[in-house]
């Protein structure tokens, strides 16, 4: 007889069920969020597991590594999948949840989601809490612009270091002022030191990692972009495709098929929204005219001139998601010369 575990994961306690083939419940319980405390449970129904199911999530991810290396065949589902099944349930419990888990391990009727390694967790952790340094200096920045702008103290266009010496020189001499504005200019002074710390981390990351500096012979492509890049696709062999990377990524249009009606609508947003971001950065770099000229711009800069600027950026940061797997995957780099008419119609 073959036996399904589902595991409805809270912060505190998690709701743990084990049914038979035909659906029958087993055994039922509650326990502590911790591995060895599943594991415990698990343990003492004596039974071999199939498949034990958890949804996604962050404390997830800890758990699913410490039961894998335990031994025990776990499987992280798609959180969208779990949802729409659990959903349907008239009442909603963590029992009921892990019940509905569990059935889903039974039937196989489920999303498998790849589970990221420790490294790329780790690099994911240093870019995601860049970010947020990044994101509070500029609220800092906003709110110290709004406050002077009562008083008719405009800062003007300062580049980021130029800043905190225009907001002093504004304010000197209004000891009120300068009550109330240098904790904050203190603040943002600390977060730059904070943020060019994680910088000098993350460049030094890509220095030293053979994939980064790949990656970074693309163009637009800087060590931030090649380091996330890398952190999120985590294993580049889970791809068949090199397309499949852009679908992961959020970067394809939906489609809409129904009887008569069939269209494309606005890419999917489903993946990395920061890795997406930073893609179409780099592909807003590509169609400077300052940029130099490769494969990827000419085909970019075709685009823009039969529709849109806007819709050529989302074209070229899909191309660099399929590229830079291809790259990956081969070791190869970027190739700057430039490409026929008729190779060019293949590109697209």
């Amino acid at each position: 007889m073959k036996y399904y575990v589902g595991l409805d994961i809270s912060n505190d306690e998690t709701a743990i069920c084990v049914a038979d083939y035909d659906g029958t419940i087993i055994k039922e319980g509650m326990v502590a969020t911790e591995p060895a405390a599943i594991q415990k449970f698990l343990r003492s129904t004596k039974l071999s597991y199939e498949r034990i199911g958890l949804e996604a999530g962050n404390l997830s991810i800890w758990l699913y590594w410490a039961l894998h290396k335990s031994g025990y065949p776990v499987t992280c589902i798609d959180a969208r999948h779990a949802h729409a099944v659990i959903g349907i349930q008239n009442v909603k419990t963590d029992k009921n949840d892990a019940r509905a888990i569990a059935h889903l391990m039974r039937t196989n009727l489920f999303s498998s989601v790849h589970v990221k390694s420790d490294e790329s967790q780790r690099v994911k952790m240093l870019v995601n809490n860049r970010r947020c340094l990044v994101d509070q200096r500029v609220v800092l920045e906003n709110q110290i612009r709004g406050s002077l702008k009562v008083f008719g103290l405009k800062t003007g266009k300062v580049t980021t270091k130029q800043y905190d010496g225009r907001v002093r020189d504004l304010i000197d001499g209004d000891g009120e002022l300068e009550a109330g504005v240098f904790p904050l200019l203190d603040a943002r002074s600390f977060l730059m030191c904070e943020i060019n710390t994680l910088n000098k981390m993350l460049m030094t990351l890509a220095k030293n990692d053979p994939v980064c500096r790949l990656l970074t012979t693309v163009p637009g492509v800087g060590p931030l972009t090649a380091v996330l890049y890398k952190a999120v696709i985590d294993d580049p062999s889970r791809f068949k495709k090199s397309k499949d990377v852009a679908a992961h990524a959020g970067i394809t249009p939906r489609k809409y098929a129904s009887g008569e009606v069939d269209y494309n609508g606005r890419i999917t947003k489903c993946g990395d929204t920061m890795l997406r971001s930073h893609l179409f950065e780099a592909a807003s770099i590509i169609l400077r005219p300052t940029m130099k000229t490769n494969p990827i711009k000419q085909w970019g800069t075709r685009i823009a001139k039969r529709s849109s600027l806007k819709n050529a950026r989302v074209a070229v940061a899909r191309k660099l998601t399929i590229v830079m797997h291809r790259m990956w995957m081969d070791g190869t780099e970027f190739d700057w010369g430039s490409v026929s008419p008729q190779e060019s119609k293949k590109m697209a």
